[in-house]
């Protein structure tokens, strides 16, 4: 997740050359987000007063008092927010939700290794740190009363992948995003959603890697554009909503993904709305009894600061930060680009790391992740708080399965509570209450 200089995205979008002639304000179709005033019940007044103002409503979404709106008009936004049901709007710019700083790499020339029945196992330091590998063969693998559901919110999946196909409900997953109505990747290679599912489910299946819930279902939901990952606030929000909503019912949603704003100028560049918004959508999800896990970020920033990572810092759900080793050695280290903060961080799991040139990429975490255009598939190592998030997705999942649905807050406390305590006694800033433990967190309570 990389920092966004939102006055050079907005200052983009004011004026659009074609064939060296200027489109004016007035022929630029934007799209807005309008936040009501109310929420929980459709308002009919209200969209009727945004298209009297020079609106077309794109979507209504009454569970959380957002309307969704495009207008050409250059005065519609300031329009919009002197109506006295609206509370604040704002244009709905799309952002890079996936970082730069993130590394990945083709585990090409990797061997199999037979130390259990998936190939690569010894390759998955990751799983042995969490105790995932003990979960597994005491059977606590994530079917024992219900089937945890997963959501993946990111730039769709490799719905067919061997490793991961057996556990992804194609007739549930989505795409929300314009231009990809498949939830499959449009272009080859790695795939940053798969790499995540991957991590969060893959099946024993005698093939590749073992996830740390192996039975769970993943329910891919594309909110980013799989080619930039790049992806408007509205999409994101709109997933939470699909994923925690009465046809899914995830029972965990996670998003590796986000950005990272200034507090001050956040508001003074106009992303205020967009922000309170998915504050809403996560609250709402949490309320509906969904837990959201957010990856904290890579950029090494303090969050303990006027720095905002989101989702990490949106509504009530958990930011998880990164362990990586250098060198296969030390793996509970803090990873050297990991976010951090105090008032931030819930738990800290493995997302691997790069600084160790002798054993790269082998300090990373490996995953099915990709498609060749001659439809080879694809491990990559990658490494990233992307990676850290989805092992406490898969900590959720095994926990959900084995004593079935509850409350998210339940459910994070679990977590937390199970984890080992592996920097300074007590919270802190790197690994918030800390590694998390898979067995332990499967202990009756």
């Amino acid at each position: 997740m990389r920092r966004v200089t939102l006055l050079a995205l907005l200052a983009a979008l004011v004026v659009i050359g074609v064939g060296g002639d200027q489109i004016t304000a007035q022929d630029v179709t934007r799209h807005y987000l309008i936040l009501a005033k109310g929420q929980g019940t459709s308002n009919p007044a209200l969209v009727k007063a945004i298209i009297n103002a020079g609106g077309i409503v794109t979507a209504e979404l009454p569970e959380i008092g957002v309307v969704l709106a495009d207008s050409r008009s250059p005065g519609f936004q300031a329009a919009v927010v002197a109506l006295p049901g609206v509370q604040e709007a704002a244009e709905d710019v799309e952002v890079p939700w996936l970082s730069p700083n993130e590394r990945s790499v083709e585990a090409s020339g990797v061997e199999a290794t037979g130390v259990n029945s998936e190939p690569y196992w010894a390759y998955q330091w990751n799983i042995g740190q969490i105790h995932a590998d003990l979960t597994a063969a005491a059977g606590d693998q994530g079917w024992g009363k219900v089937r945890a559901r997963v959501a993946v919110l990111d730039a769709g999946i490799w719905k067919d992948h061997p490793d991961i196909q057996a556990n992804v409900n194609v007739a549930l997953s989505k795409s929300f995003v314009p231009g990809e109505p498949g939830i499959d990747p449009i272009v080859y290679g790695f795939n940053h959603g798969t790499h995540v599912a991957g991590i969060i489910a893959a099946p024993v299946n005698n093939r590749g890697i073992q996830g740390v819930a192996p039975e769970a279902e993943i329910v891919a939901v594309k909110v980013l554009r799989s080619d930039l990952g790049y992806g408007a606030f509205s999409w994101i929000i709109q997933g939470i909503l699909y994923a925690s909503g009465p046809s899914v019912r995830a029972d965990v949603i996670n998003m590796s993904l986000g950005a990272v704003f200034d507090r001050i100028n956040a508001e003074g560049g106009g992303t205020g709305p967009l922000i309170a918004a998915l504050n809403r959508a996560i609250n709402y999800a949490t309320m509906a009894g969904t837990l959201c896990v957010s990856s904290a970020g890579n950029e090494g920033f303090d969050l303990d600061s006027r720095l905002w990572s989101i989702p990490a810092q949106s509504g009530n759900g958990m930011a998880v930060a990164a362990t990586g080793p250098d060198g296969l050695t030390d793996f509970d280290r803090p990873a050297s680009y990991t976010n951090y903060g105090l008032s931030v961080v819930n738990v800290t799991a493995p997302g691997g790391d790069f600084v160790n040139d002798d054993y790269y990429p082998y300090d990373m975490v490996l995953s099915p992740a990709g498609r060749t255009s001659g439809g080879t598939w694809q491990y990559f190592f990658a490494a990233g708080t992307s990676m850290a998030a989805p092992h406490v997705a898969g900590v959720a999942a095994l926990i959900v399965g084995k004593y079935g649905t509850m409350n998210p807050a339940q459910l994070k406390t679990l977590i937390e509570q199970s984890a080992d305590d592996i920097l300074k006694p007590g919270a802190d800033p790197y690994s918030g209450r800390g590694r998390i433990n898979a067995v332990r967190a499967l202990e009756r309570r």
